[in-house]
């Protein structure tokens, strides 16, 4: 009888003897919270915050931007870059979505596209999109051809939306090769265009197993968002907490808790 109560009470000690990685996430995130509030005053929300930070000098950006940046022979160059490989390996194998769209280093935005016009010209005919200025909502897309004759004009006034091109009869009427065109220079002037941060070039930044677009401000900015990104996870209850996206919480705390280190 001892013997089996001890066996159980071993088994009760196992169950909860794990590290609880969101409560840390969000044990790093309040002294980060606490230092941007009092370093950026006159901002108003925390994406205001996180976009500053990404986009000006200060402690932290600079902090992460010289450990992906700094030598291998340094030990806390190495802890760094392996957390980031680490963080994109566990994203990889276990998903997790903000706001239904899956957070990854390979499909992520980083910051507005300020590409206002994007043009191509294919066989005699010139193929454009164009978002106004003043009101990034309205958005042009046309075809004319040698003598600026038009073969298709369509006017966007809610924004960027793909499928909504796709769905005009405009579109429709046209051969695939021509839709394709005009859904290039679409992409090329989407507010939002997601950026892939692996690639398989020569010229690379590697950061543990895997290899990194050669741009450490680029990987700098995309590890702050998703460190954001998975903050409002956590924070609006999107997350399922089981045992995989801790583990995916856990390489994401131990970016955040070495970087507050230094604030």
């Amino acid at each position: 009888m001892p013997d089996n109560l001890y066996t159980q009470n071993s088994e009760l000690w196992k169950s909860i003897s794990h590290i609880d990685y969101f409560t840390q996430f969000v044990k790093a995130w309040i002294p980060f919270n606490a230092w941007y509030k009092n370093y950026f005053p006159q901002l108003k929300t925390d994406k205001e915050a996180i976009d500053t930070i990404k986009s000006t000098n200060n402690n932290f950006r600079d902090k992460l931007l010289s450990l992906i940046s700094g030598s291998s022979m340094n030990a806390d160059v190495l802890g760094m870059k392996g957390y980031i490989s680490n963080l994109h390996y566990e994203l990889e194998r276990h998903y997790i979505n903000n706001q239904g769209r899956r957070i990854t280093f390979t499909n992520i935005v980083i910051e507005m596209n300020t590409k206002l016009h994007e043009e191509l010209l294919k066989n005699s005919w010139k193929y454009e999109a164009t978002r106004d200025r003043g009101n990034y909502k309205q958005i042009e897309i046309k075809i004319t051809d040698r003598h600026s004759r038009q073969k298709l004009l369509i006017n966007q006034v809610n924004g960027y939306d793909i499928d909504e091109i796709k769905r005009n009869q405009q579109y429709l009427s046209l051969q695939n090769n021509q839709q394709k065109n005009i859904e290039y220079c679409y992409s090329e002037i989407n507010p939002y265009k997601p950026i892939n941060l692996l690639t398989s070039g020569t010229e690379t930044i590697q950061l543990g197993n895997y290899h990194f677009i050669n741009d450490s401000m680029q990987i700098c900015k995309a590890v702050i968002t998703i460190l954001y990104l998975m903050r409002n996870s956590l924070f609006h209850g999107e997350i399922i907490p089981d045992k995989n996206t801790s583990i995916v919480y856990e390489q994401a705390y131990n970016i955040l808790h070495r970087l507050i280190i230094d604030l």
